[in-house]
């Protein structure tokens, strides 16, 4: 039997939205548009940094919380889940606990897959959204390549993502850059911003993740918006939760902010609401990050 590993090496971020190739959902060349094709279609996706099961948590080690990171997911049901710091054991007991979903995404192939590697799977309501691209790009000066000597880059997974009721398109990247902030974190956020400038012109973009870098304020973030993305948080109707994602699997913090975790958008997406999850089951929190969570609004032609 094949494992969820190997499993990961099958096709797989950021995402980029709904955007028609050919006629409209309901169109053909004699008939009329379908009143559906010009209204802007609700999409939600979530970002979570599910923390490794190889952390040396204690008492908030994965076999304790992992029913709490299932449940989270499950209760917001977004279209969408892009995590991060995935291993292929977190991955083999999520597929199984949310049947709704399926997933895609390699390991970046640190230490050879194993230990403290990572994947950035995105998992998808497939009854609604089907991916028909996908790949991985290392941010590294080999993009298409892992790094030797299990000396894996960090990672983005990618899809386009086909919406069956509206017949709309979205590219969807989930990334979790490195630690080290400065020019490595800069370089990565410029190859991303790369990536997209060769997407069909129009397209709607998300490019979600953990960033390891404060928003609004961090040169990261600033390189990052510069090219056509915008920060979701900045430009949501609603904000609901603190402006802080990372937390020491506790509480909120009452007087620190800095959202490093964050979802950003370009083209024709309006954005609903945008919330930091503070969800816990009684003193047991899900992750040392809260996972983000924003509804799209995606706009017809």
């Amino acid at each position: 039997m094949e494992s969820a590993v190997t499993r990961l090496h099958v096709t797989v971020v950021i995402a980029t939205l709904l955007v028609p190739h050919g006629p409209a959902w309901g169109q053909n060349s004699d008939g009329p548009i379908d009143p559906r094709a010009d209204a802007p279609i609700a999409v939600s996706l979530m970002t979570f940094n599910i923390r490794t099961a190889e952390g040396r948590d204690g008492d908030n080690a994965w076999p304790h919380r992992k029913y709490v990171v299932a449940e989270t997911i499950r209760r917001f049901d977004p279209h969408i889940v892009g995590l991060q710091e995935a291993l292929g054991e977190q991955i083999e007991f999520l597929e199984a606990s949310l049947p709704e979903y399926r997933w895609l995404g390699v390991d970046r192939g640190l230490n050879g897959g194993t230990g403290l590697s990572e994947a950035t799977p995105l998992f998808y309501r497939y009854r609604e959204v089907v991916p028909i691209e996908s790949g991985t790009f290392w941010l590294s000066p080999t993009p298409e390549l892992p790094g030797r000597r299990g000396r894996g880059s960090r990672i983005v997974t990618w899809a386009r993502f086909y919406h069956l009721e509206s017949g709309r398109e979205l590219y969807v990247f989930n990334t979790h850059f490195t630690l080290r902030r400065g020019q490595r974190q800069i370089q990565a956020a410029e190859q991303i911003n790369a990536r997209i400038a060769g997407l069909p012109p129009e397209s709607a973009v998300v490019v979600m993740g953990d960033f390891n870098a404060v928003a609004e304020w961090d040169r990261t973030w600033e390189v990052a918006t510069s090219q056509g993305l915008r920060d979701a948080w900045l430009l949501a109707e609603q904000r609901h939760g603190p402006s802080v994602t990372s937390n020491g699997f506790g509480p909120p913090p009452p007087d620190r902010e800095g959202r490093i975790d964050w979802i950003l958008v370009s083209g024709p997406i309006g954005v609903s609401t945008v919330s930091t999850v503070v969800h816990s089951q009684g003193s047991r929190y899900p992750s040392d990050h809260y996972p983000v969570l924003a509804t799209l609004l995606i706009g017809g032609r």
